[in-house]
């Protein structure tokens, strides 16, 4: 069987590189512990189904919330701490340097082992571009020169499996969808996202999970230190 030709290979970022679990809920706590420290008052935060209710919310307030991670997050600290100004111009400040220490939290993150020697090797041999629904900094965290090009929900105005970021990796790329390969931990999101886009798709499972979608297993990676080898026997380039 002939291996399938691809020119380039794009990634999901969070639990495909890193698990992001651990990074977001340090950030989460250490940004409210700042907030706390900063207003000299305990917040009531809410639990977790009230978290995701206010995000809710407020996504239906502004559509556009819902492909901007970092707005929401400011928009969710504003209504935590709003009481304590009068000031717009103070509420704002105040926001965005709390969300500023949030972000710093959440890119420093562990990548998953063999992800840096695997990029590094992979990236001489063909272009490679970030495919995110999320807001982590490739060149915060250390490995945008490995990258061509990062796109997000953001830069597209849409979150995957919509097609669009595998679009503006087409056009940017100057290539045809069918000539990229996605890799991401999604079953959802990057692996039928991008099939149903047109591209071809490789399932990132460190986890061990099953394969529940009704469309055909994809090729699996479950370690990076074996990525290589495993794209290089399923396509060629």
């Amino acid at each position: 069987m002939t291996n399938k030709s691809i020119k380039v290979i794009t990634f999901d970022l969070d639990d495909t590189f890193w698990d992001i679990t651990p990074v977001i809920i340090r950030a989460e706590v250490e940004t409210r512990k700042w907030i706390e420290q900063q207003l000299d008052s305990d917040i009531k935060w809410g639990n977790l189904e009230e978290f995701i209710n206010l995000r809710k919310r407020l996504i239906a307030e502004n559509h556009s919330l819902e492909y901007d991670l970092s707005a929401l997050r400011k928009a969710s600290l504003k209504y935590h701490v709003h009481k304590f100004f009068k000031n717009k111009i103070d509420l704002d400040n105040f926001v965005n340097e709390a969300f500023g220490i949030f972000f710093n939290y959440r890119q420093q993150v562990k990548l998953f082992a063999g992800v840096k020697r695997f990029l590094k090797k992979m990236s001489a041999e063909i272009d490679l571009g970030v495919l995110t629904n999320g807001n982590a900094d490739i060149k915060l965290i250390g490995i945008d020169k490995f990258f061509k090009c990062s796109i997000s929900s953001k830069d597209v105005c849409s979150n995957k499996p919509d097609p669009k970021h595998f679009e503006e990796a087409a056009r940017f790329f100057n290539v045809n969808i069918n000539q990229i390969l996605h890799i991401g931990d999604d079953p959802i999101n990057d692996v039928r996202g991008a099939i149903d886009a047109g591209a071809h798709a490789i399932w990132f499972n460190k986890k061990g999970l099953a394969w529940n979608e009704k469309m055909s297993k994809p090729v699996v990676i479950d370690d990076w230190k074996k990525g290589y080898v495993q794209i290089k026997e399923n396509y060629e380039f």
